[in-house]
């Protein structure tokens, strides 16, 4: 009687893990997100903060260029701005006591016009002093290169001292992966897509460690026909702080 209740339980179990994952895929690991990055401006590099194989977080220096002549610009654009701003209050003001004497019978129309006519030209050079600042800040901005997300430096072409042009035909490039984050793709076929469809919860096994995917996505065209029909590119995204190569085998499991 034993004996039969542990063929039952053995069997049981069978059945259970079975259901657990009915199918399983050889799938790949992939960068989520590879990007190259490089300046917008051309200037020559003052330091390079990073090496490939390095981890950095959304917002870190990458490199930096030389910007003591944007410095100076923005300083000049500021003082600029600043007069452009003194001589436009005390033409506002010039302006009030003109309207006063104007509205007193003591000033003609038309030097009165003059006047605001005056006024409007301060106006306008105050609003090129401001934009002429606002441009060269942005110039000062972009001889920073910065990590748009948290990634793994890939590699990295930037050498200190070197001089950058980015309209160059191979401009000076650096590339970044997002890190935290991967895809597993796989092959699939017509059969497969219709039953994950109805089950999308799915995990991947790497090794002895198992993620939840936390998106999945199954391509709408074919990418193939194989021996059982068409396939489809089934990409499932999942998340972990560990460096994994792409080209890694895994498995993609499914209910």
């Amino acid at each position: 009687m034993k004996n039969r209740f542990r063929i039952f339980l053995l069997g049981l179990l069978s059945l259970t893990a079975g259901t657990l994952f009915a199918d399983t895929f050889d799938a790949v690991v992939d960068w989520n997100r590879r990007v190259e990055v490089g300046f917008g401006m051309s200037g020559q590099v003052k330091a390079v903060e990073v090496r490939p194989g390095d981890a950095v977080a959304a917002g870190a220096v990458l490199v930096s260029l030389d910007t003591v002549l944007l410095e100076i610009a923005v300083n000049k654009a500021l003082n600029t701005k600043a007069i452009s701003e003194a001589e436009m209050e005390r033409q506002l003001a010039l302006v009030e006591r003109e309207q006063t004497l104007y509205d007193e019978g003591a000033l003609s129309a038309v030097q009165l016009e003059q006047v605001e006519l005056d006024l409007s030209r301060t106006e306008f050079a105050y609003n090129d002093a401001q934009l002429e600042h606002r441009r060269v800040r942005h110039l000062l901005e972009l001889a920073t290169l910065t990590a748009p997300f948290d990634a793994w430096v890939v590699d990295s072409d930037f050498m200190p001292g070197q001089f950058v042009h980015h309209q160059a035909d191979s401009p000076v490039l650096m590339t970044l992966a997002e890190r935290g984050r991967y895809v597993a793709e796989a092959e699939i076929d017509g059969a497969a897509v219709e039953r994950l469809n109805r089950s999308p919860d799915i995990k991947i096994r790497l090794g002895d460690k198992t993620f939840e995917a936390v998106q999945s996505r199954i391509g709408l065209e074919p990418i193939g026909d194989g021996k059982e029909g068409q396939r489809y590119l089934l990409s499932v995204h999942f998340e972990t702080d560990d460096l994994i190569r792409p080209g890694t085998s895994c498995t993609v499991l499914a209910p």
